[in-house]
């Protein structure tokens, strides 16, 4: 009985590895995506999966409906075509202060 329960030993493990270290962390993944998805709002700036950025002005049901710049075209998208939230901060540049190296 001992010999059969050794012989499953290993394939426990290699279960318990994929588990913990494959399927766990990408349903995690899928989670934050979905909610990033779902929390999206009009104002937001976004990113597709298309490399397209745009901002959302009109969500209806899984469609939204987002403003590409320069010409302010509109085009219509569905929530899983969105890749990322992109705050606005990330896309401005960080003005340093160097105000001490411009008096020398």
């Amino acid at each position: 009985m001992s010999q059969e329960l050794i012989t499953f030993v290993p394939l426990i493990a290699v279960f318990a590895f994929f588990y913990f270290f494959v399927i766990r962390p990408q349903n995690k993944q899928q989670k934050q995506i979905r909610n990033m998805r779902n929390e999206l709002k009009r104002g937001d700036q976004i990113l597709t999966i298309g490399g397209f950025r745009g901002k959302v002005v009109a969500l209806k049901d899984d469609v939204l409906t987002i403003e590409l710049k320069p010409d302010n075209v509109k085009v219509q998208i569905t929530k899983s075509a969105v890749a990322d939230v992109v705050n606005k901060e990330e896309s401005a540049p960080v003005e340093t202060n160097n105000s001490e190296t411009d008096e020398s």
